[in-house]
C-alpha cells in the first residue's frame, strides 16, 4: 500500500521525485538520438529540468554523488537547451509565420530556415557527443546508484509537512523581489502602478531596454512554477489555480522575448531585413504589442500585496485540513509520535535496470499543445 502523503518525511519525498524524473530523461535518450520528432528532446529537456528542480529544493537533506548534482544536470540541460531553441525557432517561423508572408518575404523565410538547418545540424552533432559521452552516463549512473541506496543528511528523516514551507517560500521570496515585476510601472498614492498609458514607441523602447530582466523573471517564474508542482500533493486543491496562471505568465512573457529574438535572429541573417520583410516584422511587432497587453495583466494581479500574501499563507500549511487541532497543531509529528528517529525510506530497485518502457503516449492527445517560445537557460 501506498505511503500516506501526510506521512511521507523529507527523505521518501524527495527519493520519490528523483527516481522518477531520472527515468523519466532515460528514457527519451534513443528517441532524441533518433531525431525523428523533435517532441522527444522537449520531454527529454522537461525531464531534466523536473530532476534539477528536485536536486535544488530537496538539496538540503541529501547526500548526492557529485557527478549527480545540481551543476551536472544544469550543464546537460543546457546544450540540450541549445538544439531545443533552434527547433522552436523553426518551428514559430515556419507554422506561425510563414503562411501569411508575401512571395518574396517567402523567399527571404527560405533563407532563413536554411540557416537554421545549419545550425542545427552542428549543434545536434554536439548533443549527439554529450548523450554517448561520460557526462551523461555519469550522471545517469551516480544517480541510479543513489536511488538503489540512498544517502540522507539528518534532516531528512523529519516530516516532509513539517519542512516543506521552510524550502518553499524563500523561493517564492526571491520571486515576489524580482526586479522585473516593476518594468513599466509608475509611482502613485498608493505605491506602484502600471502603466498602460504608454504609447507603442515608448512601449518598444521600454522593451529593448528591458528585455533581459523581463527574460530573468520569466526564468524564476519558471523555476517557481517547477518547484510549486513539485510539492503540489501535499496541498491538495490548493495550488492548481496559482501553477496554472504562473504557466500562463511564463508563455506571455516567452512571447514577449521571442518577437525580440527572432527580430534580431532575421538582421543577423538577411542585410537590411526590416526593409526586405517588412509583412514578417510588423507581424513580430504585433505580436509583441499582445504580448506586453497580457503582461501588464498578470503585472496588477502580482503586485497585488493580498495576491502574494494569499500564495505565502496557503504554502505555510501544507496538508493543513489533516493537521491534529490543539496544542500539537504546529509540531512535526516526529516530536509528538516517538522519541525514535524516522527511519529514511528503503532502498528502491534501480530505473537504470528496469526495462525501458520508452515515452508514454498522452491520453489527452486532443488537447491543444502549449504555444512554444525559446527558452534557453
Amino acid at each position: 500500500m501506498a505511503t500516506a502523503l501526510h506521512s511521507l518525511n523529507l527523505g521518501e519525498l524527495a527519493h520519490g521525485a528523483i527516481a522518477n524524473y531520472l527515468q523519466a530523461m532515460a528514457a527519451y535518450k534513443k528517441p532524441v538520438l533518433a531525431d525523428t520528432d523533435p517532441e522527444n528532446l522537449h520531454q527529454m529537456r522537461v525531464g531534466l529540468r523536473r530532476l534539477r528542480t528536485a536536486v535544488q529544493v530537496f538539496e538540503v537533506g541529501l547526500d548526492l554523488p557529485k557527478a549527480g548534482r545540481e551543476p551536472a544536470i544544469a550543464a546537460i540541460g543546457c546544450k540540450l537547451g541549445q538544439l531545443r531553441d533552434l527547433d522552436v525557432t523553426w518551428m514559430i517561423l515556419r507554422d506561425r509565420y510563414a503562411l501569411d508572408l508575401p512571395e518574396n518575404e517567402q523567399a527571404c523565410l527560405g533563407k532563413v530556415l536554411l540557416r537554421l538547418a545549419k545550425r542545427r545540424h552542428k549543434t545536434f552533432k554536439q548533443v549527439k557527443q554529450l548523450l554517448k559521452g561520460d557526462r551523461y552516463v555519469n550522471l545517469k549512473q551516480s544517480l541510479a546508484a543513489w536511488v538503489d541506496e540512498p544517502r540522507y543528511r539528518a534532516i531528512a528523516a523529519l516530516s516532509a509537512d513539517y519542512l516543506v514551507p521552510d524550502l518553499v517560500l524563500p523561493l517564492i521570496s526571491q520571486l515576489w523581489l524580482h526586479p522585473g515585476w516593476l518594468v513599466g510601472t509608475k509611482a502613485s498614492r498608493s505605491g506602484l502602478a502600471v502603466n498602460t498609458r504608454l504609447s507603442l514607441k515608448a512601449t518598444d523602447a521600454l522593451i529593448a531596454d528591458q528585455g533581459p530582466r523581463l527574460h530573468s523573471l520569466r526564468k524564476q517564474v519558471k523555476r517557481v512554477r517547477y518547484q510549486l508542482r513539485l510539492v503540489s500533493d501535499l496541498y491538495p486543491n490548493s495550488l492548481e489555480d496559482d501553477i496554472q496562471r504562473l504557466s500562463n505568465l511564463q508563455d506571455t512573457l516567452g512571447n514577449l522575448q521571442d518577437s525580440m529574438v527572432l527580430s534580431a535572429f532575421l538582421e543577423d541573417v538577411i542585410p537590411d531585413a526590416k526593409a526586405q520583410m517588412p509583412t514578417l516584422f510588423a507581424l513580430l511587432t504585433d505580436s509583441r504589442h499582445r504580448a506586453w497587453k497580457q503582461w501588464q495583466g498578470y503585472q496588477k494581479h502580482y503586485l497585488d500585496p493580498a495576491q502574494r500574501q494569499q500564495l505565502q499563507l496557503t504554502l505555510l500549511n501544507p496538508t493543513g485540513s489533516r493537521r491534529e487541532d490543539g496544542a500539537n497543531a504546529n509540531k512535526p509529528k516526529e516530536a509528538t509520535a516517538s522519541t525514535t528517529t524516522p527511519k529514511p525510506p528503503a532502498p528502491r530497485r534501480s530505473t537504470a535496470n528496469r526495462k525501458a518502457a520508452g515515452p508514454k503516449t498522452s491520453r489527452r492527445a486532443t488537447k491543444p499543445k502549449k504555444t512554444e517560445t525559446l527558452d534557453a537557460e
